[in-house]
This record gives C-alpha cells, sequence and structure tokens, in this order.
C-alpha cells in the first residue's frame, strides 16, 4: 500500500463526516506523508496503522467534539439507550399492560359483534319456525294461523334487520381498530 491508497481509504471510511472535518483530516494526513517523504511512505503507514483505525480515531473525536449534527444524533442515541435500560423494568409492565388491554378491547368488540350477530340469526330461525308451525295449524284456526305468520315475519325482519346492522358495525369496529393501530405504528417508527 502507497500513499495514495492509503489517503483513498481514509477518504471512504470518513465520507459519512461533514466534507469540511474530511478535508481538514484527509490535510493533515496528506501532510504528514509529505514531511515523512516518499522513501518513509512504509514507515508511516506502520506506524499510523491501518485507515479503519485511524477512521475511527477521527469519527471518534469528531463525537466528542460535539459540533456536527451526527454527533448530536449519536449522543441523544446513546442516552435514550441508557435511559431505555433504566426504564425497562418500568416501560416493559407498562408496555404488556397496554398490549394486553388493546388485545381485551378487541376480544370485547368482536363478543359484543357475534352476540349480536347470534341473536339475529336466532330471531330469524324463531320466525321461520313460528310460520311454519301456524301453517300446521291453519285447518284448525285460521285467525290463530294468521297472527302466528305475522307474528313470524315480524320476528324473522327484525332478526335480518339485527343481522344487517350486526355487519355494518362489525365493519365499522374492525375498520376503526385497524385504522387506529395503524396510526399507532406509524407513530412509533416516526421517533
Amino acid at each position: 500500500m502507497n500513499k495514495h491508497e492509503y489517503i483513498s481509504q481514509l477518504k471512504k471510511l470518513l465520507r459519512k463526516l461533514p466534507y469540511d472535518e474530511v478535508k481538514e483530516a484527509v490535510d493533515y494526513y496528506e501532510q504528514y506523508f509529505d514531511d515523512a517523504g516518499e522513501d518513509n511512505e512504509q514507515a508511516v503507514i506502520s506506524e499510523l496503522g491501518p485507515p479503519s483505525a485511524v477512521a475511527s480515531q477521527i469519527i471518534a473525536s469528531f463525537a466528542v467534539k460535539g459540533t456536527g449534527q451526527p454527533a448530536k444524533k449519536s449522543l441523544s442515541t446513546a442516552w435514550m439507550s441508557i435511559l431505555a435500560v433504566f426504564a425497562s423494568p418500568i416501560a416493559l409492565p407498562l408496555a404488556l399492560v397496554v398490549v394486553v388491554l388493546a388485545f381485551t378491547l378487541v376480544i370485547v368488540i368482536a363478543s359484543v359483534i357475534f352476540s349480536f350477530g347470534a341473536t339475529g340469526v336466532g330471531l330469524v330461525l324463531g320466525g321461520i319456525v313460528c310460520i311454519v308451525s301456524s301453517i300446521l295449524i291453519i285447518s284448525q284456526s285460521i285467525p290463530t294461523a294468521i297472527f302466528f305468520i305475522g307474528a313470524g315475519l315480524t320476528v324473522s325482519g327484525l332478526g335480518a334487520a339485527i343481522i344487517i346492522g350486526t355487519i355494518k358495525l362489525s365493519r365499522i369496529s374492525f375498520n376503526a381498530i385497524a385504522r387506529n393501530m395503524g396510526r399507532f405504528i406509524l407513530r412509533r417508527n416516526r421517533k
């Protein structure tokens, strides 16, 4: 490896830093090589170590300087990590409670919708049984048979209305749950 290869690798490793920082570092090491002379390039390379080690030192000193945005982000990330470790005995059980409550809410909504649906189906079936039984008693009493046919139609209609309402209620409920969960997930991903 010669001076030019060393400097180009160093530039590649420092590409995430601001341009001014990279230029300053590269100028410093080019001057260091120039001061040593062409005959001592290999000695300078062995003294400095691999370009990755030099780049790590430059990035670390840049982060400690605290003058650039990447350093601020890395420091805030470090603080957030430390706080997360200390908050985990409290945050994890709270997060578990939130998940369990959300799951319970979904189960309760599904149970209520199922019970309305079952009620509607029961009313429709009860109305059909009432109509069939009224046809069987038509020979004994026509007014009674007409009454039971009307009652059966009324109960079946009420059951059908409940089923239709339950279907609409389930669509609205599950769409609202999905929309709110989507918002929650998007909000969590933005942070």
